[in-house]
């Protein structure tokens, strides 16, 4: 899960009453050949697979690095021996370039903001940080105020745009529209400020002031685009961005440097080809991310961040999941893709890349169910981010209702002002207008840090997890129809991204 800095939320008292399963009696058995299959999902085989990808010997499977190179060749390897074919032509590896972007030094950053009061000068990595898009960038022009949300977008060509973020547009800013809009114009710079919580502040600067990984390579020349704090804008500016109506008179001055290494990064693909003639060329997508943070500053003694949770479980949930549909006598009837993705933790870029170089078609791929973080917390509940978009979200309770025996509610997002929805590989995905589920169990005292190790997974919890997602993974890939969205959902998430 990508850390962007909000916190971990408040666990809700009685979760377990917002669902209840009907009685045992009433569920028809599975078919043997499913049952068996799914019995396949054993907590003792999560816990080999997921003792070898959190070992320290892997140094926390940073983007890029040898050691997420040899996680996404042992992912393959075990494909390869499930019987599952490779899914990037002849080769299970779809390696993307990826380049690892640092600040340059200290006075090469400058932002001037000009006004009626006079000039201030926010102090660079404290109280502002750039994303740096570019090798170089600088740009000086009038601001202008946009929003956001706003389905339009007035003339920004050549002056700074100004976005006022606060906890409610979160999604519009950080999920990329506000981004994407910006394309068709050429404005002389992007200030976003940032109007939210101290600690989320904090952590957005500590991503975005140090080094990051972005996909592809880095123009030598770009537009300045930089993040600043609410309380480091002269008052008077801040009090006009507030009520959203910025007079004239104002200005910045941007310039900021980077340096660039470039180098290679995998996802690891595999799939099994659907039984009807048909339907097989349509598919069905399980993902889930295999890097984590690598080896940072020690924390009581530890320095590699192994993100046993975050996502060895989900990565493990994948391989075991390839192993029981490969193990089917009769395989489904769409065809099944596997993906382990990486640098979800630099900016969702290994499915960002897949998303834009997809070895099977986005438009026949029907559903992509994501998984990421589900080892920890509760026992007997799991969250689907997006059972409210489309109709997987009732399937994916009947089939946890259908399944008592499995012990597992599956519950709404009760953390929305978290904006989870955009931080995890399905994103990708749904924006481009396949119907998602994103299963999640929550942060943890151990989110993101070295102490998310191995020996704190609930493995039992992870298999039962596994066997309801094999359950409605068959269930998608054999059904006559594909998953539909619903239309206000589909008008909210895909439309702002197409346009």
């Amino acid at each position: 899960m990508r850390r962007t800095g909000f916190g971990t939320g408040t666990w809700a008292a009685g979760l377990l009453a917002l669902t209840t399963a009907p009685a045992a009696a009433q569920m028809a058995p599975p078919p043997p050949a499913a049952a068996a299959a799914a019995a396949t999902i054993t907590a003792g085989d999560m816990r080999t697979k997921l003792g070898v990808l959190a070992h320290d010997s892997m140094r926390g499977r940073d983007t890029p690095s040898p050691e997420l190179m040899e996680t996404a060749r042992y992912v393959a390897d075990r494909f390869a021996a499930a019987g599952l074919a490779p899914g990037n032509g002849d080769a299970w590896l779809q390696l993307y370039p990826i380049s690892r972007v640092a600040p340059g030094p200290a006075a090469a950053h400058r932002l001037e903001i000009r006004g009626p009061s006079g000039t201030t000068e926010p102090a660079w990595g404290e109280e502002y940080f750039n994303l740096h898009e570019a090798r170089t960038a600088a740009g000086e022009g009038e601001l202008i105020l946009v929003d956001p949300a706003s389905e339009s977008m007035p003339d920004v060509n050549g002056r700074v745009v100004v976005a006022h973020v606060t906890p409610a547009n979160l999604r519009q800013v950080l999920g990329g529209t506000l981004g994407a809009k910006l394309e068709a114009y050429e404005p002389a710079g992007v200030l976003v400020v940032l109007d939210i919580p101290d600690n989320f502040f904090a952590q957005m600067r500590g991503y975005l002031s140090g080094d990051r990984a972005r996909v592809g390579e880095v123009e030598a020349e770009g537009t300045p685009a930089a993040f600043v704090a609410m309380s480091a804008l002269p008052p008077d500016l801040a009090a006009a961005i507030s009520a959203g109506t910025l007079p004239g008179g104002w200005s910045a001055l941007m310039r900021s440097e980077a340096t660039v290494e470039v180098e290679e990064a995998p996802n690891t693909i595999g799939w099994l080809e659907g039984s009807d003639p048909v339907l097989k060329d349509e598919y069905v997508v399980f993902s889930a991310h295999m890097d984590h943070d690598g080896v940072k500053a020690p924390v009581e003694g530890d320095s590699i961040w192994n993100g046993a949770d975050d996502n060895a479980s989900g990565t493990v949930t994948v391989m075991e999941l390839a192993e029981a549909f490969a193990s089917l006598p009769e395989r489904p009837r769409r065809s099944i893709v596997f993906l382990a993705v990486s640098g979800e933790e630099k900016g969702l870029l290994g499915s960002g890349w897949y998303a834009e170089h997809p070895t099977f078609p986005l438009e026949r791929t029907v559903a992509d169910i994501n998984i990421d973080m589900v080892g920890r917390n509760w026992q007997d509940t799991i969250v689907a981010i997006g059972k409210e978009e489309s109709s997987l979200g009732p399937l994916a309770d009947r089939i946890a209702a259908e399944h008592p025996e499995l012990d597992m509610a599956v519950i709404d997002d009760i953390w929305p002002e978290e904006s989870f929805y955009t931080r995890s590989d399905h994103f990708n995905f749904a924006r481009r207008g396949v119907p998602i589920l994103f299963f999640f169990n929550g942060t943890h005292d151990d989110y993101h840090r070295p102490s998310d190790e191995a020996d704190k997974i609930e493995y039992d919890k992870m298999a039962r997890i596994g066997r309801m997602l094999f359950y409605l993974g068959l269930e998608v890939a054999n059904a006559d129809e594909r998953p539909q969205w619903d239309p206000a959902a589909y008008a909210r998430v895909v439309a702002p991204a197409s346009d």
